[in-house]
């Protein structure tokens, strides 16, 4: 086991890149940088060596954005519903690799992160949340999920089960 100096155990940590089909991200998205910014997170990811999963709509299995497209290796699942879990074998992959905390990048924030944190958070992963590099169709939803600030009282902020951070933490939170 990998100790940082914060002592958290930073040897079981994917990263999980969501819907970053080139569809989604030209008609879902309230940003049009974050696929650089994303493209970082993923690519840090990489260098550390952590595991990289792709998921996005089966039927876009096969249209990644440029920046974001999967390697040699990296797997790619299609799934059938909002969240990466109930229609992929992610949760038993996950657990054959001994992953027990996963960071999520992704468009929808409203879609595909939220749904896909919540299941995670719901059978015991650790989630952390790439805050700029997802993206909604709606600025002011994406904030109101990932801001605490926004709707404090909120029990529909991603913040109450997850931990925000931003691409330039990534590197900071692999081996």
């Amino acid at each position: 086991m990998t100790l940082a100096a914060d002592g958290a155990d930073r040897t079981r940590t994917a990263f999980l890149a969501l819907d970053y089909a080139t569809h989604i991200v030209e008609n879902y998205s309230h940003d049009p940088d974050v696929t650089d910014r994303a493209a970082h997170a993923l690519g840090s990811a990489r260098k550390a060596g952590a595991p990289v999963f792709h998921i996005t709509h089966e039927a876009m299995r096969d249209q990644f954005h440029p920046l974001l497209s999967p390697t040699d290796g990296e797997p790619v699942l299609g799934k059938r519903t909002l969240g990466a879990f109930a229609t992929t074998d992610l949760h038993e992959r996950l657990q054959a690799a001994g992953i027990r905390r996963i960071i999520l990048g992704g468009v929808a924030t409203s879609g595909t992160v939220l749904s896909t944190a919540r299941w995670a958070y719901d059978v015991g992963y650790e989630v952390l949340i790439c805050t700029d590099a997802c993206a909604d169709p709606d600025p002011q939803v994406h904030a109101a999920l990932v801001d605490e600030s926004v709707f404090p009282s909120s029990w529909l902020g991603l913040w109450r089960i997850a931990r925000m951070v931003d691409s330039s933490a990534v590197t900071g939170l692999l081996p």
